[in-house]
């Protein structure tokens, strides 16, 4: 009966761990700004492997890969330019309350839930803030070699 239930024996991270992570844009995202300062992203979305079987079963010609987008609200797209890869959740939750004038903690749930939706999205990814060899450069982080003297 186990493989009908998820595993939920995987350890969960503690709030101030989470608080910790740097979010990452996912390097396959665009973003056009719009001119009232609000930010479209543009992602694009796979088929599931079971319907790309399904269309070849019926003869269907694999469709190409399709964009979705999502426009950001004026809270949103603030703090989609917070994410530059180099600051933590609580720093971009600490910037937002102070930007908005919001209770620290109202913020960081704010933040959190806004982040939990785009990681969910797939359009960003979140590294321990301690992960040694990763170096943030634009848009994405990527793993650089540590060099051990």
């Amino acid at each position: 009966m186990g493989w009908l239930t998820k595993d939920r024996s995987a350890p969960q991270q503690s709030r101030s761990e989470a608080l910790a992570c740097i979010p990452v844009k996912n390097r396959h995202v665009r973003e056009q700004r719009l001119d009232n300062g609000e930010v479209v992203v543009l992602y694009p979305v796979t088929v599931r492997p079971w319907m790309a079987t399904l269309a070849r079963w019926l003869g269907v010609r694999a469709a190409p890969p399709r964009t979705a987008k999502l426009q950001l609200d004026r809270l949103g797209s603030g703090v989609w330019g917070m994410l530059d890869g180099r600051r933590s959740l609580r720093r971009i939750a600490a910037a937002f309350a102070e930007t908005h004038r919001l209770e620290r903690k109202e913020a960081e749930v704010a933040v959190s839930q806004f982040i939990r939706e785009l990681g969910r999205r797939g359009l960003i990814g979140l590294r321990p803030d301690s992960a040694p060899g990763w170096r943030a450069s634009g848009r994405e982080a990527k793993h650089r070699p540590v060099k051990r003297p």
